[in-house]
């Protein structure tokens, strides 16, 4: 009997002591899997942290090589001016960079794409202005130009509106009797240095849709002063509504010529072309050349993508000044 109970008791001893040594062992377990999660979260993080200094070192790098675009977009201009007279689409300075090979950031290799665009080929909403008062004959151009893309009238009303009010005129007030704006003409004093500086910044105006601002983009353009469209590089949409009475069609055939290489001489000659003797040819705002120009470069390395637009003036003396530099699309 005695012998039975030992037996009996050193089997719960032995069943006590294995229960024991199976939690510890699963307490272990535990710890080593909570260890390994806690080493994959720090690998984790510090993969992502690594990725992140390599790419704000790109990113770094990206900026000084679009500088560097910005140099040589400046130095182009200047060679352009002293060869031509005329600013006319077809001039090396339009010539786009597509893909040229920039060398290895990180390691990585790089790509540099870039372009010149004329502002002075597209409606200076600037010129809704005069002297702090809306200038009739620019906002009835503006108008027409709204029609012809198919903009609504109310967004085309918002938005000159806006421009109008943005640039401390008011709404309703007739333009400076008997004013008529010359080219380089900065208006009030201050004026020039009031937002919106692009197109884009338009959206901040109640009302005014991105779909209305995205498809008058590449028709307008926001510059620090009133300026000439230069007929030698404007679209047939922005000729034909400078000139009133000028139908889209007979626009288009003109620039059709003049893509062929009939460049436009003069504002005399543009006129003349016109065949509209009924037309005032001095209050046309039409010109053949351009002192104002955006630059657009963007640098892909990898999955990253640096993007820098410039606008500049070329006063065709000496090397064109950058007025304002904006990274992003």
């Amino acid at each position: 009997m005695l012998r039975h109970r030992t037996a009996v008791l050193q089997r719960r001893v032995c069943q006590r002591l294995v229960g024991q040594q199976g939690m510890a062992v699963i307490a272990v377990l535990l710890i080593v899997a909570a260890i390994a999660v806690l080493a994959a979260s720090l690998l984790g993080r510090q993969a992502m942290i690594i990725r992140s200094l390599q790419g704000e070192q790109i990113r770094s790098q990206a900026r000084w090589l679009l500088r560097g675009e910005v140099g040589r977009a400046q130095l182009l201009l200047r060679d352009e001016a002293r060869r031509d007279v005329l600013t006319r689409a077809g001039g090396a300075w339009s010539l786009p960079v597509l893909g040229r090979p920039a060398g290895q950031l990180a390691g990585i290799p790089a790509w540099i794409s870039s372009e010149i665009i004329d502002e002075q080929g597209k409606f200076n909403l600037r010129n809704l202005v005069v002297q702090g008062a809306p200038a009739a004959a620019e906002l009835a151009a503006f108008s027409r130009l709204c029609e012809l893309l198919g903009v609504e009238a109310e967004q085309a009303a918002l938005i000159s509106r806006g421009v109008v009010l943005a640039l401390g005129g008011t709404p309703g007030e007739a333009p400076a009797a008997g004013r008529r704006v010359e080219e380089g003409d900065v208006g009030r004093p201050g004026v020039a240095g009031l937002r919106p500086r692009v197109v884009e910044d338009l959206l901040a105006v109640p009302g005014v849709e991105p779909a209305s601002l995205a498809r008058l983009k590449p028709y307008v353009t926001m510059l620090p002063q009133p300026t000439w469209v230069n007929a030698n590089t404007a679209r047939a949409e922005v000729i034909a509504a400078q000139v009133p009475g000028l139908p889209l069609e007979r626009a288009q055939a003109l620039l059709q010529a003049r893509d062929r290489g009939q460049w436009f001489l003069s504002q005399g000659d543009f006129a003349h072309r016109l065949q509209m003797p009924e037309l005032d040819s001095s209050q046309v705002r039409l010109g053949v050349n351009s002192r104002w120009f955006q630059f657009a470069a963007a640098v892909e390395v990898g999955r990253t993508k640096v993007v820098l637009r410039a606008l500049m003036h070329d006063d065709k003396q000496s090397l064109p000044r950058v007025l304002w530099l904006r990274e992003g699309a």
